[in-house]
């Protein structure tokens, strides 16, 4: 065997040898990717999966949510229902008899409705609670402009001096303020 036909010989080896590496690799190559896109689906399908969970998870956290928002909606309403209740009442307390009659209930529920001390006593200080609410001199003495203003403010003949029609205004109007 002569030179060129060994070297003929040992290209035909190499591009054998050549070609069964490419095959080889090829192979492997197909089976790399084949398990690389395998993976790829084995990952996708498992956040996918994780996905769902997060939603479902995040819908029951938010229906746990309404649940509880209206369970504090209906325990404030029924709060706000006891208050009106207890506010009734305690309005209803100080109601008045539209009599006339200016003595230590009127004046208790006046100074209720003024946010002065209750007492029962037209002192100094519901004297001036009353001159502010109705425009006068808040000086706490009672006179004749005090008279003029409340009168005025009552919507009543204003002539200065408070009496019987004065004070059932004045009455009715606590009571309006009562509620």
């Amino acid at each position: 065997m002569g030179i060129f036909d060994r070297f003929k010989k040992n290209a035909e080896d190499t591009a054998q040898k050549a070609e069964a590496k490419k095959a080889e690799v090829t192979k492997a190559a197909e089976e790399k990717k084949a398990d690389l896109e395998a993976r790829g689906k084995a990952m996708a399908e498992r956040a996918k999966k994780e996905a769902e969970s997060i939603k479902t998870a995040a819908a029951e956290k938010a229906a746990e949510a309404e649940k509880k928002a209206e369970e504090a909606k209906a325990e404030a309403e029924k709060k706000a229902e006891e208050v009106k209740a207890e506010v009734k009442a305690a309005a209803a307390k100080f109601k008045l008899d539209v009599d006339g009659e200016f003595g230590p209930k009127s004046i208790t529920s006046l100074q209720h409705v003024l946010g002065v001390t209750e007492d029962g006593i037209l002192g100094t200080d519901t004297i001036t609670a009353i001159q502010k609410k109705v425009g006068a001199k808040a000086d706490g003495i009672w006179g004749t402009e005090t008279s003029t203003k409340l009168q005025e403010f009552l919507g009543v003949t204003a002539d200065g001096v408070a009496g019987p029609e004065t004070f059932k205004a004045l009455q009715n109007w606590v009571n309006k303020e009562l509620g």
